[in-house]
C-alpha cells in the first residue's frame, strides 16, 4: 500500500522547519542548478553539486559538491579537480549505485573571449560518500554536448542491477552511455561507442529514469513545440524503441514568454526559464512526467501518467495539472521536480515566483501524492522564508538584462522523506540551502485532550524536544525543551494504551 496510513486520509507532509545552509561564498560564487542524491546503503549520506561561479558577469563557473553524512545536518564542501585544458565545468548531475558508489556528470568548458565553450562529456566517481572524486572518465567528445542527466539501476529485482546510464542533448540527437562495471568504462547502444545517437531525432534536456524491471524510460520536450517524446529500454540499452510522442498540446514557455537573445524570462523577471520535462516512476510499475506549462496564462505544473512501464499512457493526451484548485494567477510555477520516496510516496517540487511581501520572490513548494499519481494534495511550503531571484544573480551568457538562478534544483525521495536543495539568497549571495520533507502517518489522540485531535509530531520533536508539530490542521513550532514535548510523549503513551486495550478486547470478543 502506498504512504503507510493509520486510517483514510490520515498521511500527511511535515518537514523539519529550519532551512539548513549547505554552503558559505564570497559575493563572486554564486550558486545554482542543484541536484541532491541519497546514499542507498546510509541514508545519511547525502551529496549535492551546483554551479560554483568564478565570474559572474562574464558567466564563468565551475561545478562544486557538498557531502553529509548526519542526514543534512552540517556539509562540507568538496570540489571535483578542473583537468589539463578546462576552465570550468557545467550541468551537474549525480546518481549513487547500489553499492554506494557516486557519480557525478559535467561537462567541461573553456572560457572565450565571448563566451563559453563545452568540450565533452565526462564523469567522476567517488567510493567514500562523495568525499574525494576521481580521475573523471571520457564519455564523449563534442563541442555541442550539453544538459546530462545519470541515474544508476538500484532495483533489486532489475535483471541490469547495477548498471549506471547516461543521456545528454540540446538541440542535438539524443546520446547515450552506460557502464556495467561501475563507471570503469562506458559504452553505447549495442557495440555502439559511448555518446552515439539514440535514433535521429533533436533532443533538449532529456530526463532518465529507471523502472522497478529495470527498463530505462527517457523523454524530453523541444522548446517551442507542443510535444513530449519519449523512448525506453527493455534491455539494459542494447536497443531503444522507436521515438514517440507521449504528450500534445503542451503550452511551452519558449513559445508564449517574452526573451532576450533567445532566453526567455517571465513578464515581470529577469531570470532565464524553460520548459524542461522531469520524469520519476511510481509503484505498479507507473511512469509519470511532469513540465512547466503556460496554457493558463501564467506557468503551471502539468503532468501525464502511464501503466504498463510507459506502454499505455493514461487521461487527456495534454496532460493534466498537478494542482487544479491552487496556485494565484501573480504567482508563476516552474522548473519542476519528480521524485518517488522508499514508501512509495511520489513527490514534485517546484519553485513558486511572484508578489511575497510586496516584492518578486521565490519559495520552494512540494507537493505529494500517495495514490500513484492520481491526485496531488496541495503543496507544502519548504523555505523559511522566500527569496530574492534579483539578487546576486550572475548574468546570463554575460547578456545585460538576463539573469540565471539555474534551470533545475535538487530533490530526491529516500525512504519516507524527500530531499530538497536550491538556490537562496537570504544571505545576500546565491546559496544553496537544504532541507528536508517527510511523508508519514498522523497520531490519532483521545478527546480527552481537548483540541490537540490530531497531531503529527515532525521532525526534530522526538529527538531534542525541539521542532514542529501539526495539530488540528496547524503548524506549531516547539522550542527546546519546551513542555509541550511531554504533552505529546504523554499523547502517544496514551494512544498506544488504548490501541492495546482495543486489540485485547477484539481478541477477547473473537474468542
Amino acid at each position: 500500500m502506498p504512504c503507510p496510513k493509520l486510517g483514510p486520509g490520515l498521511e500527511y507532509a511535515s518537514f523539519s522547519g529550519t532551512d539548513v545552509q549547505v554552503t558559505s561564498s564570497a559575493s563572486n560564487q554564486s550558486r545554482s542548478e542543484s541536484v541532491v542524491v541519497v546514499n542507498p546503503t546510509n541514508a545519511k549520506n547525502l551529496i549535492c553539486a551546483s554551479k560554483k561561479f568564478i565570474d559572474p558577469v562574464k558567466y564563468h563557473f565551475t561545478i562544486s559538491t557538498s557531502f553529509s553524512f548526519n542526514g543534512g545536518l552540517t556539509w562540507t564542501e568538496s570540489v571535483p579537480a578542473l583537468q589539463p585544458g578546462w576552465d570550468g565545468m557545467s550541468d551537474p548531475d549525480l546518481t549513487f549505485d547500489a553499492l554506494g558508489n557516486a557519480y557525478l556528470i559535467v561537462e567541461p568548458i573553456t572560457f572565450g573571449p565571448t563566451d563559453i565553450a563545452g568540450t565533452g562529456m565526462y564523469v567522476f566517481k567517488s567510493t567514500d560518500g562523495g568525499q574525494v572524486w576521481g580521475t573523471p572518465v571520457l564519455l564523449h567528445l563534442d563541442s555541442a554536448d550539453d544538459k546530462q542527466w545519470i541515474e544508476a539501476d538500484t532495483n533489486p529485482a532489475s535483471p541490469h542491477l547495477g548498471a549506471v546510464y547516461a543521456v545528454w542533448g540540446a538541440n542535438t540527437p539524443l546520446r547515450f552511455a552506460r557502464s556495467v562495471d561501475q563507471g570503469v568504462t562506458w559504452k553505447g547502444m549495442g557495440a555502439w561507442p559511448a555518446g552515439a545517437d539514440v535514433g535521429f531525432q533533436t533532443c533538449f534536456g532529456p530526463s532518465i529514469t529507471i523502472g522497478p524491471d529495470g527498463t530505462i524510460h527517457v523523454m524530453w520536450h523541444y522548446p517551442g513545440t507542443t510535444e513530449i517524446m519519449y523512448t525506453q529500454s527493455t534491455d539494459g540499452g542494447d536497443t531503444f524503441s522507436a521515438v514517440t510522442a507521449v504528450v500534445s498540446g503542451v503550452s511551452s514557455l519558449s513559445t508564449f514568454l517574452p526573451n532576450i537573445d533567445g532566453f526567455f524570462h517571465f513578464p515581470n523577471g529577469t531570470f532565464r526559464v524553460y520548459t524542461i520535462v522531469t520524469s520519476s516512476v511510481a509503484a505498479g510499475n507507473k511512469l509519470i512526467v511532469a513540465w512547466a506549462d503556460f496554457r493558463e496564462g501564467v506557468s503551471r505544473i502539468y503532468y501525464r501518467i502511464a501503466s504498463g512501464g510507459g506502454a499505455t499512457w493514461l487521461g487527456p493526451a495534454s496532460g493534466q495539472p498537478l494542482l487544479p484548485s491552487y496556485g494565484h494567477p501573480d504567482q508563476q510555477h516552474f522548473h519542476p521536480q519528480l521524485s518517488e520516496a522508499g514508501n512509495d510516496a511520489i513527490g514534485c517540487a517546484f519553485y513558486e515566483y511572484g508578489p511575497k511581501d510586496t516584492k518578486l520572490l521565490i519559495d520552494v513548494l512540494v507537493s505529494y501524492s500517495c495514490s500513484d499519481g492520481t491526485s496531488f494534495g496541495n503543496p507544502l511550503t519548504v523555505t523559511d522564508d522566500p527569496w530574492d531571484p534579483a539578487v546576486n544573480a550572475p548574468l546570463s551568457h554575460g547578456i545585460s538584462g538576463i539573469t540565471f538562478i539555474g534551470e533545475y534544483f535538487g530533490f530526491f525521495g529516500s525512504q519516507d522523506w524527500f530531499a530538497v536543495v536550491w538556490t537562496d539568497t537570504r544571505t545576500g549571495v546565491q546559496e544553496l540551502f537544504y532541507d528536508r520533507v517527510r511523508i508519514k502517518a498522523v497520531l490519532s489522540t483521545p478527546s480527552i485532550l481537548g483540541d490537540l485531535e490530531v497531531a503529527v509530531i515532525l521532525a526534530g520533536v522526538i529527538q531534542d524536544g525541539g521542532g514542529l508539530v501539526f495539530v488540528g490542521g496547524k503548524i506549531i513550532r516547539i522550542p527546546p525543551y519546551n513542555p509541550w514535548i511531554f504533552v505529546l510523549r504523554a499523547a502517544v503513551a496514551i494512544n498506544s494504551v488504548i490501541a492495546t486495550i482495543g486489540r485485547a478486547i477484539g481478541s477477547i470478543a473473537r474468542r
